[in-house]
């Protein structure tokens, strides 16, 4: 049973719920389950909700009075209907990834810093699903939970003024993929031939917070290929 979260009142219509202070797969459920609950419960008021690592904003049409223990109550009730957290992150999204030192600017400071070798790295790299935490700092920016200890590289001390779009890159404890060319300063490991940000689809981000990320090594040559497929 998860712990109903602090409540704070950010403004007059922004209610904001925090769970304790970290980046975890723990937080990470307890978020995705509370803002399922919360637009269960503001349903009929709701605009929008901002999930973060671990907090939940919620947006409301108007103010209205909160009984915070009929709220714990009502959640505690959700927690015992809700059993299924697989539904939490019912998406898994395969994204391939070309490693060519071509688009891995920052390979070999990886491998400096590691002591593993590039197959290793790469092997590391694509072994396990990530969790996507949030979105944020660039439109459709996925900030991506569950990197492997041993590919936990500080951020480079002097960022880029430019790193092309779809980059792949790793920052400390997280991965994630640069949507747009930006400034950045996460290590350049890969890229993808995806976009994940592009207003002209429907839904103009590839990815939303609580889907799971999967990715896959591809050669150049099948970098090209999908590029020129999606042209």
């Amino acid at each position: 049973m998860i712990d109903f979260p602090s409540v704070m009142w950010t403004s007059e219509r922004t209610l904001r719920f925090a769970f304790h202070q970290e980046i975890s797969q723990q937080n990470f459920l307890a978020v995705n389950q509370f803002n399922q609950f919360i637009h269960k419960i503001f349903r009929n008021n709701m605009i929008e909700t901002v999930p973060g690592y671990f907090t939940v904003t919620a947006f409301l049409k108007k103010r209205l009075p909160i009984d915070i223990a009929q709220l714990e109550s009502e959640w505690r009730e959700f927690q015992l209907a809700f059993n299924d957290d697989i539904s939490l992150i019912s998406r898994v999204v395969r994204i391939p990834v070309c490693y060519d030192e071509e688009f891995a600017l920052d390979m070999e400071r990886v491998m400096e810093f590691t002591k593993l070798s590039y197959e290793e790295i790469v092997s590391i790299h694509t072994s396990t699903p990530y969790a996507v935490h949030l979105i944020g700092f660039l439109p459709g920016f996925p900030y991506l939970g569950g990197l492997d200890p041993r590919l936990h590289v500080p951020r480079l001390q002097t960022p880029r003024k430019q790193i092309e779009a779809s980059s792949v890159g790793i920052g400390g404890y997280q991965t994630g993929i640069y949507p747009i060319e930006s400034p950045g300063g996460w290590n350049i490991i890969g890229r993808t031939p995806y976009k994940l940000f592009d207003v002209t689809r429907e839904n103009p981000t590839l990815l939303q917070t609580g889907n799971r990320v999967a990715f896959y090594s591809i050669t150049k040559q099948e970098f090209n290929k999908i590029n020129q497929e999606s042209v």
